[in-house]
């Protein structure tokens, strides 16, 4: 596999100076500005609102593991507006997939074979590194493939069917990832979108990258194809 083929599009954006002022700006321009009571919601039944009274959230309990930070759908072939999912990344390393005709969550795949100590109702902030942090996911709708950024694991990939994933990419430029984040992929030209939120600090000293106002996140692409 070819990591080489991930590259560094953004290395560094905005400094910490100019993301003061810029906060500085806002919050005096919010001192100035009066704001209109937010008008009332409509209750009256009528057509024109009478779909929206179908909309009862639900809530899907996860057990042994928190989270998630993301969720992804994948399209079952049957038509545009078939899809199964929910699909969501857990703290203890899983990605599991909700079943509604069965109304529970299944295991779907795992981004590292060392499960050891992983599993169970436990702080699994201090065992993320080794179990992984699956955090963005996305699939290719074309190929039914999912793509996982992992906070610790870096760039993966597994096939529709799930199972173990395989590592696409930890390193962009000879520069380690530390803080895989989000990740999306163009359903066009097949080609992956996906960030490091910090070349410094990993995600569980996540505090450290706020206070310190910490500029080395980067957004890179991969090339399916070229990687082959």
């Amino acid at each position: 596999m070819m990591n080489s083929r991930s590259l560094l599009l953004f290395p560094k954006s905005i400094t910490y100076k100019l993301f003061l002022a810029a906060t500085a700006a806002a919050v005096l321009v919010s001192t100035l500005v009066s704001v209109e009571p937010a008008e009332k919601l409509p209750t009256k039944d009528d057509n024109e609102h009478r779909q929206n009274q179908q909309l009862h959230p639900e809530l899907f309990q996860i057990f042994g593991a928190a989270g998630p930070e993301s969720l992804a759908f994948k399209k079952d072939g049957t038509g545009a507006a078939a899809a199964t999912g929910p699909y969501a990344g857990v703290s203890d390393g899983r990605i599991i997939q909700w079943r509604g005709n069965e109304s529970r969550w299944v295991n779907f795949a795992i981004t590292t074979p060392d499960r050891t100590g992983c599993d169970g109702s436990h702080d699994h902030v201090e065992a993320e590194s080794r179990c992984g942090r699956p955090l963005g996911l996305s699939f290719n709708e074309k190929s039914g493939d999912l793509y996982i950024a992992d906070a610790y694991m870096g760039l993966l990939l597994v096939g529709s069917s799930g199972g173990l994933a395989t590592s696409l990419a930890k390193e962009a430029q000879g520069i380690p990832f530390k803080f895989t984040n989000g990740v999306v992929v163009d359903q066009t030209s097949g080609i992956v979108y996906f960030t490091d939120s910090s070349t410094k600090f990993q995600r569980r000293e996540y505090i450290s990258v706020i206070l310190r106002g910490d500029n080395s996140g980067r957004l890179m692409k991969f090339d399916p194809v070229l990687s082959v």
